[in-house]
């Protein structure tokens, strides 16, 4: 067969390369198609998975926000008054490093009379 036979011969009606074109025609349009849906749905699992990715994030902020809550300071020294019974301690019973020293005397002193008073 020769080229021109193939464009000039008819089926049914139609010239050969008519139906030809045709059906590349519709070849390319749904594997366009196909391709778009199988794009589209792989679109939406990412959309999916950047919203879990959001939740979690709402989730985290959530967490971090309760965790500064429960640790408090006004939330620990209720929790540790009430179950510990631990105060702050009284101001009273600070003192300054310049008397130390004396203090220090102070409880070395009992213990040299009670090592004179041991000693035969």
């Amino acid at each position: 067969m020769r080229i021109p036979n193939v464009l000039s011969t008819r089926f049914r009606g139609f010239r050969i390369v008519n139906l030809l074109g045709l059906t590349v025609l519709l070849v390319i349009a749904l594997g366009s198609y196909a391709l778009k849906t199988l794009a589209g749905a792989q679109d939406a699992g990412g959309v999916a998975i950047d919203d879990r990715i959001l939740q979690e994030q709402r989730r985290i902020r959530m967490l971090r926000a309760e965790v500064s809550r429960l640790g408090g300071p006004a939330r620990v020294a209720d929790l540790s008054r009430r179950y510990l019974n631990l105060a702050p301690l009284d101001p009273g019973h600070e003192i300054t490093p310049d008397a130390l020293p004396a203090i220090a005397a102070r409880d070395n002193a009992p213990a040299t009379a009670l090592n004179q008073a041991v000693a035969p």
